[in-house]
């Protein structure tokens, strides 16, 4: 805050503070009453969630579960537009090719709305993510979906977001599949959970997360999850293997000028859209086929099949 006051800018994105924090949390389960109302958070033991449904080559390609029993969320209103949205990029900076419109010329405050919740953080095995992103198969499916993006830009005027990338791509459609997943048994309704895609230096993460404006904000079913993750990774491959739409779904093509979903490889509202409140990309750049085999590409995903 100090250094924004002076004129300059922060040194690191608030995601890579975020991820740190979690990674740097002690391993422990349910070991006393939380310390802060603003954050809190515990490793699982690898021990309480590499069981479940998910087979064991699939749970390894997981590298890190952390249970967040406490945080903290603060949305500031600085402006507005009228026509596009102002949408933060991959890394959550707000550097949007949208000219705000000000509250006010010289502002010196902005309202502002905290809110506490809890949420699960998931970080997948960062070997796992470089061998399976040097295999043939994937770069020829990623080089088709950046291709789409190109045809997606040539409608478009004025500066746009850069192609997030393959890594990227995997997370969110991973994270829509999990959200899913977890929202018949985590107490939460789908609409009141929302995501956070971690592409940095030190993980390759996910956080599923809710959070409201009351005394804490947390009932304690989504952070309980946790320990399930096996089977919400279970449940989240087979909705990705064979979506009710198959094999349509499947075989869509990003290019497809009639269609002109540009920005969906094999994606619909039947497996991996979700609710736009919950979604930090406004439901695009998914492709199921980059997380699990699908009837039209078997060779691109990162788990394997659902047995």
């Amino acid at each position: 805050i100090r250094r924004h006051k002076q004129g300059g800018s922060p040194t690191e994105s608030a995601k890579n503070l975020e991820v740190r924090a979690f990674l740097n949390a002690r391993e422990g389960y349910g070991d006393g009453i939380p310390l802060s109302d603003d954050f809190y958070a515990r490793i699982l033991p690898d021990s309480m969630w590499k069981t479940g449904a998910a087979s064991s080559a699939n749970l390894e390609r997981l590298e890190t579960v952390v249970q967040v029993h406490r945080l903290r969320e603060v949305s500031a209103l600085a402006g507005f537009t009228r026509i596009d949205a102002v949408m933060p990029d991959i890394h959550g900076e707000y550097e949007s090719q949208s000219e705000r419109a000000e509250l006010t010329e010289n502002p010196t405050w902005f309202p502002a709305v905290e809110n506490r919740g809890e949420g699960v953080f998931v970080a997948l095995d960062p070997l796992a993510v470089q061998e399976w992103a040097s295999r043939r198969a994937v770069i020829e499916r990623i080089e088709k979906l950046e291709s789409a993006h190109a045809l997606w830009l040539e409608t478009k005027k004025g500066k746009q977001p850069h192609f997030p990338g393959g890594e990227y791509i995997l997370l969110h459609t991973l994270s829509h599949l999990l959200m899913q997943s977890v929202a018949i048994r985590c107490g939460y309704p789908a609409t009141a959970i929302r995501e956070r895609i971690y592409l940095t230096a030190e993980a390759f993460g996910i956080l599923l997360y809710t959070a409201a404006p009351d005394a804490e904000g947390t009932l304690g079913g989504l952070v309980q999850q946790a320990s399930d993750i096996g089977r919400h990774l279970q449940a989240a491959l087979t909705a990705g293997a064979l979506c009710s739409s198959d094999p349509i779904c499947a075989q869509h093509d990003p290019k497809d000028h009639l269609d002109q979903r540009w920005l969906h490889g094999a994606a619909c509202h039947n497996c991996c859209l979700i609710a736009e409140t919950s979604c930090e990309m406004r439901n695009e750049y998914l492709d199921r086929a980059l997380v699990v085999p699908t009837l039209a590409v078997s060779d691109a995903g990162f788990f394997e099949s659902p047995q």
